[in-house]
């Protein structure tokens, strides 16, 4: 039998990512730029994929009380957030002020999934589930720093993915 504390700590991720999903749409219905609409729907995508694997533990835990071995492949964000040299996913132009809010409202978002699955993935038993919840910690991670890199530009921070696009050195020869 599966304890009460773990299906309530799947309840709640379900929950979460719910929400995550809901609000990504929104914010990409209501960007009017289209690499802002892309990057919010890539990470309503990332969220469902997130809800549908949870709940496929959550009903093995409660059928069968074992966990299901899970693999969950890298993200598209997973893999362009290290590698991205360009900055083709900005949002920009007038809506750039007013999608600041939505984008500091994902990477809230972010942040507490983060530490959330981080915190499941210390107190779970079942290697599996400690697998499973420290692979979500990961990929919340990749959506933080995407979300990031969009607040830099906007803001022109000077920086793109933590790395700044400005030198202090002398360009004397």
């Amino acid at each position: 039998m599966t304890d009460p504390e773990t299906l309530a700590a799947l309840a709640t991720a379900v929950e979460a990512e719910k929400q995550s999903l809901h609000n990504y749409l929104e914010f990409a219905w209501n960007t009017r730029d289209s690499s802002g609409k892309q990057m919010f729907v890539r990470l309503a995508t990332d969220e469902f994929e997130h809800m549908r694997l949870l709940e496929t533990q959550q009903a093995s835990l409660t059928q069968s009380g074992v966990w299901q071995p899970a693999s969950v492949d890298a993200t598209v964000i997973e893999r362009i957030v290290p590698r991205l040299s360009d900055k083709s996913l900005r949002i920009r132009g007038a809506e750039g002020q007013n999608q600041l809010s939505a984008l500091n409202t994902a990477l809230d978002l972010e942040r507490s999934a983060q530490v959330f699955y981080e915190e499941q993935s210390r107190r779970m038993q079942s290697e599996p589930a400690r697998v499973m919840f420290a692979r979500l910690a990961e990929m919340e991670a990749a959506h933080y720093a995407l979300l990031q890199a969009e607040i830099d530009s906007i803001q022109q921070t000077g920086f793109w993915f933590g790395l700044p696009e400005f030198t202090l050195e002398s360009e004397r020869p």
